[in-house]
């Protein structure tokens, strides 16, 4: 780890620190690998990711971002968010996606028109008290959005068939994972005791029925061949506050302050340029990064990316 990382970790980003920091400035360590900025810029994969304090102009920067780059597809008239609501903490404890994060983003989606927004989740611990504390279920009722707890639904799973999976070869997701016009992952990036890191990817055990299959049967390969079949539009990172040890649910004793946003429309590039947010031990443990990239489902290779860096205003 470099000693800007070093420093990184130690406080809150600056302005300098953002500009300064990731593989801006020629290579970064991941996975136990060193990549370089060689590849031709015409054939990499976009990555942008956004500096700000205030969430609000952070996340109406990152609606720009998305505006300018395709958007969420023609005709969008329903749009399913996967935020992550899996549990009993306050917004302060950042173990969930930040609300106001998620306030200024369903916002802008009305804004733009899409008529019918759901936010599905399966939470590990119960929705009755998860959803509430987490302030997430107060910001949907406010933009008119259905947040859906999928761990008391009965019709409202289906089952499916990963062609592409080598260990999780069927499974049940939600119906409104599978049948939306646009799917967005907003999940936040944060240390997982089993996984390493939680960040995009992970996000999906939060839409599947069974999770202890995952935990059973080889982890890290499940979470990849999940996202072989959930495969959203864009992947929204919550960087805002990371959680460096005692994840998923914390509380951390070690949190760390970046205000960052990161985006792209490749969760395994996403996944992977975030992993280098996080000490290179953590970062190497989230194995699934790599074995997601072996399977072709996108780039985990930085040198391979076009880091756009953004300070919202």
């Amino acid at each position: 780890m470099t000693t800007e990382q070093d420093d990184i970790h130690r406080r809150h980003v600056t302005r300098r620190d953002f500009l300064g920091m990731g593989i801006a400035g020629g290579a970064v360590i991941l996975l136990g690998q060193r990549f370089s900025l060689a590849a031709e810029a015409s054939r990499k994969t976009d990555v942008w990711v956004l500096h700000g304090e205030d969430k609000k102009k952070l996340m109406q920067a990152g609606l720009k971002v998305i505006a300018e780059n395709g958007g969420f597809g023609k005709n969008v008239k329903k749009l399913t968010l996967k935020v992550n609501a899996a549990w009993w903490r306050t917004p302060k404890q950042h173990a969930n996606t930040n609300p106001e994060l998620v306030d200024t983003f369903l916002k802008g989606c009305r804004d733009q028109g899409i008529k019918q927004i759901v936010m599905p989740e399966n939470p590990v611990d119960s929705a009755s008290k998860t959803f509430p504390q987490s302030g997430l279920l107060a910001v949907a009722k406010a933009n008119n959005v259905q947040m859906i707890n999928m761990g008391a639904a009965r019709d409202l799973w289906r089952n499916v068939e990963l062609p592409q999976a080598k260990i999780l070869k069927k499974a049940q997701v939600p119906k409104d994972i599978l049948e939306t016009d646009a799917l967005v992952n907003m999940p936040v990036a944060k240390h997982h005791g089993g996984a390493g890191l939680t960040i995009a990817m992970k996000n999906w055990l939060g839409s599947v029925k069974d999770r202890r299959f995952f935990h059973r049967n080889d982890l890290h390969q499940c979470i990849a061949d999940i996202s072989s079949l959930l495969k959203p539009t864009w992947s929204i990172v919550d960087a805002t506050n990371i959680m460096l040890d005692r994840g998923p649910k914390g509380p951390s004793k070690n949190m760390k302050k970046l205000d960052l946003l990161i985006i792209s429309r490749d969760q395994v590039a996403v996944d992977a340029y975030t992993a280098t947010l996080f000490p290179k031990k953590t970062a190497e443990r989230a194995k699934y990064i790599r074995k997601a990239a072996d399977m072709k489902l996108g780039t985990a290779d930085l040198s391979r990316m076009a880091v756009h860096k953004l300070e919202a205003s």
